[in-house]
């Protein structure tokens, strides 16, 4: 098991931070679900930690202390402690959701990094999400890494290097890492969070390897959720009368119930996100693949309904769906419907063969 269980390239800058050979500015980059923001702060542990092993209770201990802190901070400065003590020296820039970062939230943090560090060897200012950086906020930012102060660390952390400036990715040493697979975080929700092997193996499925997408999922309707996306993905092979749909579409257009968790999706794009790895799984059953999760005997039933082409159709439809959704603010109720519509129209010629079929043997 790789330190802190993050994949490579994280042992490499692990055991560069325990012999005090850490670069001051780093860039680490991946694509969504790879663990870049858990790196930088194990990493700012190990090297603040009194004996700078990545394996050793030291360590761990700070790194408790950091995540505390960084929860606290996401919190507003609710989060239970647990009898944690915050740790002053490592800060967390994250952005707004779906919001870029803004020059004065850079400035803010930058100046929090000019004195020496309280505890540790070494301020560290991780920034999530570096790429979403306005450009005043890229500028102000580009004048801290020319020129550094001696007790300061920098990791950035982004999805790409092409929508940061040049002159930033030129002053960072950068590392590559890639998403975790489905089993790896699968794993980690069963060893980490508790989840039973089939909540994890849905949850796993459904992010495509993002953990922290996987626990937005809300687990205590997740199970439920996968039964309705897979009754929603038969649709595209036996089709659903008007009633039906209508009361489908208002079922899941309602707005979202209250007291759920602010990191948790509503029931509407949990199905989305649930729909469509329902799909890939019966796109890749009729290819000859296997499934991820689910019930594979409900599965088996349905890939029955529809080729692999139809299913990959489908799932085309459900991504732009969400995408209009969530991203477009878009009417729920009628982009739903106009989906379950866009079904029935793939499910129409297949329902037409297999009644022609049927009164053929008759």
């Amino acid at each position: 098991m790789p330190p802190f269980g993050i994949g490579p390239p994280f042992p490499r800058l692990a055991a560069l931070a325990a012999g005090g050979r850490l670069p001051q500015s780093l860039l680490l980059t991946g694509p969504s679900g790879a663990p870049t923001v858990e790196a930088a702060i194990a990493l700012s542990a190990i090297v603040n930690s009194a004996d700078q092993d990545p394996e050793s209770e030291a360590t761990r201990m700070l790194h408790r202390r950091i995540l505390h802190t960084d929860a606290a901070a996401q919190a507003g400065g609710e989060a239970d402690s647990g009898g944690v003590s915050p740790y002053p020296d490592v800060h967390v820039l994250r952005p707004e959701r779906g919001k870029p970062i803004r020059v004065d939230e850079v400035r803010q943090a930058i100046a929090g990094t000019r004195t020496h560090p309280f505890e540790g060897r070494r301020r560290v200012l991780v920034i999530e999400a570096a790429d979403t950086m306005n450009p005043p906020a890229a500028n102000a930012l580009l004048k801290t890494l020319e020129e550094p102060h001696p007790w300061l660390g920098l990791i950035l952390c982004a999805r790409s290097e092409a929508a940061l400036l040049p002159t930033i990715v030129s002053r960072c040493q950068r590392w590559r890492f890639a998403a975790p697979t489905t089993p790896e975080v699968a794993a980690r929700l069963r060893e980490e969070h508790d989840y039973a092997p089939d909540e994890a193996a849905v949850a796993a499925a459904a992010a495509r390897g993002d953990l922290q997408r996987a626990l937005a999922l809300p687990r205590d309707r997740l199970l439920p959720l996968v039964e309705e996306a897979e009754r929603i993905a038969a649709v595209v092979g036996k089709g659903i009368p008007p009633p039906a749909r209508t009361k489908l579409t208002e079922r899941f257009t309602k707005a979202a119930p209250r007291g759920r968790k602010s990191g948790q999706l509503d029931e509407l794009q949990t199905v989305l996100v649930l729909l469509r790895a329902t799909l890939r799984d019966l796109a890749a059953l009729r290819s000859g693949g296997a499934a991820l999760s689910g019930d594979r005997e409900r599965l088996r039933k349905i890939a029955e309904l529809a080729p692999e082409g139809a299913f990959a159709e489908a799932l085309l439809l459900v991504e732009q769906a969400d995408r209009d959704m969530y991203r477009s603010y878009g009417n729920k109720r009628m982009q739903f419907d106009a989906l379950l519509l866009a079904f029935n129209e793939i499910a129409r010629p297949l329902v037409v063969a297999r009644r022609r079929a049927e009164r053929a043997q008759t």
